[in-house]
């Protein structure tokens, strides 16, 4: 598959909802149709997307030109949570995708504050190191959206986490062990923070040998990214960690900062952003 950026915009940090997808681009956030409406390409962009204009054409959501990043979706599709660093430190913000002012929900001055996703009933997921001594001891939140303080879950430093209800029972996958940075910058590092894949206190693919990032579950499957074969791509397994498959091969550059709807994954690869909605061992990613 060819790599390499479409023009001279660079892509980052992609989520999906329904027919929507939001990423950052220049340091604010954006969200765009799947699928843009070429008629209305040439248009200009609306300060206030109507459901023709969401159709049709990408929208911006700040005018920050601050360092942003991990933007998620609500599970309505009305608002996006994502980590912000106006206040030189990052902290959670939520801004309504039909536009509007952002709300700040954290004050934690910890310099790893990340949104990791959503709960089913709408609460923020997070890490940070919050009142830890060390900046790597990242333990997970809990965040309301009502501006109410969160709560710290009870597993522990946790570098990742993930939480979905599966045929009628709430699982939580977590990922351990693993410091705040990336696999693309720490590239084939094969030491003692390699981070470990939790579900319900059992590791998942404890023999894997690769550096560990975006922990996600899809469909049925555990979805993650990994370069134990040499090179950061999209994988997949049971939750039992059978059947491990992968669904990208990027040789080049790293796949990065993959999220999920649930059924599909999006991530980014250089300045691209790609897409997964096939999980078979047949599937390839689309651009």
């Amino acid at each position: 598959m060819a790599e390499g950026t479409q023009g001279d915009v660079y892509l980052r940090y992609p989520h999906l909802h329904g027919d929507l997808i939001c990423f950052v681009a220049e340091d604010d956030l954006w969200v765009a149709p799947l699928v843009p409406d070429p008629d209305m390409s040439n248009t200009a962009p609306p300060s206030s997307p109507s459901a023709t204009d969401r159709k049709a054409r990408p929208w911006r959501l700040t005018v920050d030109r601050t360092r942003i990043g991990t933007p998620r979706f609500s599970p309505d599709g009305t608002h996006i949570a994502y980590t912000n660093w106006r206040s030189l430190d990052p902290e959670v913000y939520l801004a309504p995708v039909d536009g509007g002012p952002a709300r700040r929900l954290t004050y934690w001055g910890a310099r790893d504050t990340r949104v990791c996703g959503w709960t089913p009933e709408g609460d923020i997921l997070a890490v940070a190191s919050h009142g830890m001594p060390f900046s790597y001891y990242t333990w997970s939140y809990r965040l309301p959206t009502d501006g109410s303080p969160g709560s710290r879950l009870p597993w522990g430093p946790v570098a990742d986490i993930a939480v979905a209800e599966l045929d009628g029972e709430r699982r939580t996958l977590l990922l351990t062990g693993k410091p705040p940075h990336e696999p693309a910058a720490w590239k084939r590092y094969r030491g003692g923070a390699m981070g470990k894949l939790w579900l319900h206190g059992d590791e998942v693919l404890p023999g894997i040998g690769g550096h560990l990032d975006s922990v996600m579950f899809v469909g049925s499957r555990i979805a993650f990214l990994s370069d134990h074969e040499g090179v950061g791509n999209l994988y997949s397994c049971r939750p039992d960690g059978s059947d491990l498959r992968r669904h990208t091969d990027h040789a080049d550059f790293y796949a990065r900062h993959a999220s999920t709807d649930g059924r599909r994954v999006v991530y980014q690869c250089a300045g691209d952003l790609w897409l997964v909605d096939d999980f078979s061992r047949t599937g390839t990613p689309r651009r």
